[in-house]
């Protein structure tokens, strides 16, 4: 947690300023600390002032979120989402900028980029060369590059060098300028693809705006944080095995928006660690179902004539109430249900299961145990507590390489991926199966 303490222009009144303004700033919290006998409870688009050490800033979507009485006056205390550093924008909505950069140390992890020539073993010298920056999307609008960073700090009185390297992301305007929500959604939507590709960490160490002869606009957000913790159970791609094919990879990502609604829901087990491992399970069923009915839905008769049978139905029904509820009953009866919808995805559960397991049964306890955490039904053939935690893991990497195919990552590596990934998941399962029989 970093304070500056500064002025700011009165959110109540923009004609008047309020000094000895305390500034605390996390990736998890924004806060400000000030002296008034106002009080407003709405929500504050954006507060401006200058912080000592600090310099410019802008407060934006602030919110009172406590008061303390004091001597002479009461002290409010506001929350902000967002903090751009360097500059006053008064309306976000309006604020363009040309490129934004972001920094990130799980991009070193996965890229292997280095600009450090380490020969201090051999030759006693360590030295920083340039890397090519490698762009990896170009569209329309905008282009994404990778590029390497290095920051040297020097210590004299500890004659002390320090230096760090970092990996980041350049995204470029490419025609006219791009808004400041408009960058954030594509940070967003990069985070997400990169920790789906990588099982890195999508902690991002900076963000910064830039506009033509004007100084960099830093932003400090939650978005920063990393989506979550990478797992050593899910599948991972290196980066050298689909950097040729990342400019396509990209491409599809931002075309096919009906993948993300899955990504999301088996997301959110890494962002909420406190999630329950029965919701974690509904949230992957729930996931592979959304996915299938979108890349791989069918229906299960002819659809003209599936549409004659059921007018035929419905005409034969006089009473009102009766025939809505039928035609309610027969809107989706002409579609897989969940079981055909995870027989489609035999082969490749077949290839990541134990060879003990036999995929069809395995495949029916999954619908048993979802059924049963939906409807309350049979507990026959229905997950213990710790097969439905591997069951979910098996299903979410079930998804992702699927996804990685509608993304068009490279069968071969697929089925590659397919293999490591069961045998790791199977290795884990194995050491807990062998703890809980030695207790």
């Amino acid at each position: 947690m970093e304070n500056y303490i500064g002025k700011i222009v009165s959110p109540f009144d923009e004609n008047e300023s309020i000094d000895f303004v305390r500034l605390s700033i996390s990736n998890e919290r924004i806060e400000i600390e000030f002296s008034s006998n106002k009080t407003y409870y709405g929500i504050i688009k954006t507060i401006i002032g200058v912080f000592n050490g600090f310099g410019r800033v802008t407060l934006v979507n602030c919110q009172n979120i406590g008061t303390s009485s004091g001597a002479g006056a009461d002290v409010r205390k506001f929350s902000a989402d967002y903090l751009f550093k360097g500059e006053f924008i008064k309306n976000p909505e309006s604020f363009y900028f040309d490129r934004v950069s972001i920094e990130m140390t799980g991009l070193l992890d996965w890229t292997k980029i280095s600009t450090i020539n380490n020969n201090l073993f051999t030759d006693r010298k360590l030295t920083i060369e340039d890397t090519d920056i490698i762009e990896i999307y170009n569209s329309d609008n905008f282009s994404i590059e990778i590029f390497s960073s290095n920051e040297i700090n020097y210590k004299i009185e500890n004659n002390q060098i320090t230096i760090k390297e970092n990996v980041g992301l350049k995204i470029k305007s490419s025609n006219g300028d791009i808004n400041i929500w408009d960058y954030l959604d594509l940070i967003g939507e990069l985070k997400k693809i990169l920790f789906i590709l990588s099982n890195k960490s999508t902690k991002i160490d900076s963000t910064n705006f830039y506009k033509e002869n004007k100084k960099p606009v830093t932003l400090y957000w939650i978005g920063n944080n990393s989506l979550g913790s990478p797992s050593p159970m899910n599948p991972r791609i290196k980066f050298e095995d689909i950097k040729p094919n990342l400019n396509n990879i990209i491409h599809n990502w931002f075309e096919k928006e009906d993948l993300h609604i899955s990504i999301e829901l088996i997301l959110e087990k890494s962002i909420n660690t406190k999630l329950s491992d029965e919701n974690y399970f509904l949230n992957n069923c729930f996931s592979i179902e959304t996915f299938h009915r979108r890349f791989k839905n069918y229906k299960l008769f002819n659809k003209d004539e599936f549409k004659e049978i059921k007018k035929g139905i419905l005409d034969s029904i006089q009473e009102t109430n009766i025939k809505e509820l039928i035609s309610n009953n027969l809107a989706h009866i002409n579609e897989p249900n969940f079981r055909k919808r995870l027989l489609d995805f035999q082969s490749d559960f077949s290839k990541i299961l134990p060879k003990e397991l036999n995929t069809e049964e395995y495949i029916t306890k999954i619908v048993k145990s979802r059924n049963y955490l939906v409807h309350r039904s049979s507990t026959k053939k229905v997950f213990n507590k710790l097969d439905m935690y591997y069951a979910s893991i098996f299903i979410e990497t079930v998804i992702k390489i699927n996804v990685y195919r509608v993304l068009g990552v490279n069968e071969d590596l697929i089925e590659k991926l397919l293999a490591e990934t069961g045998l790791t998941v199977k290795g884990f399962y194995d050491t807990i199966k062998r703890k809980q029989v030695e207790k």
